[in-house]
C-alpha cells in the first residue's frame, strides 16, 4: 500500500535526523532515517546534494533523480518515518536500475 509522502523543508528536521538517527552508507547515494511517531502515518523525504557534486545543473539533476527514486521505493517505506537521501557524485553516472536496486536495499537495512 501506498502511505503519502511529503518533502522536508526546515534545516531544524534535517539535524534532526542527523544527530538522532541511523546513517546508512551505500556506493551511490547515502542514507539517514529516524522513526518518528508523530507524522500522523506519513513518510518525510529530504534531498541533499551538496556542492562536491558540482554546479547547479548537476546537483539540480542529482535531486531530481533522488526525488523519483523516492516516489518508486520510499513510497513503500515505513510509515512515521523521515528519510534523508545524501547524493554522492557516482549518483550522476549509475544506470537509474542500478540506483533503484541500492535505495532498496538501503531503505531495508534495520
Amino acid at each position: 500500500m501506498a502511505h503519502q509522502l511529503f518533502t522536508i523543508k526546515k534545516r531544524a528536521i534535517f539535524v534532526h535526523v542527523r544527530n538522532n538517527g541511523t546513517f546508512i552508507r551505500s556506493k551511490n547515494i547515502n542514507l539517514q532515517k529516524l522513526i518518528n511517531q508523530d507524522l500522523d502515518n506519513k513518510i518525510g523525504v529530504g534531498y541533499t546534494a551538496t556542492k562536491k557534486i558540482g554546479n547547479a545543473v548537476k546537483r539540480n539533476k542529482a535531486k531530481r533523480i533522488m526525488r523519483e527514486l523516492a516516489k518508486k521505493i520510499l513510497i513503500n517505506g515505513k510509515i512515521n518515518t523521515y528519510y534523508v537521501l545524501i547524493a554522492k557524485i557516482s549518483i550522476l553516472d549509475t544506470k537509474f536500475k542500478n540506483l533503484l536496486e541500492e535505495l532498496d536495499k538501503s531503505v531495508n537495512i534495520k
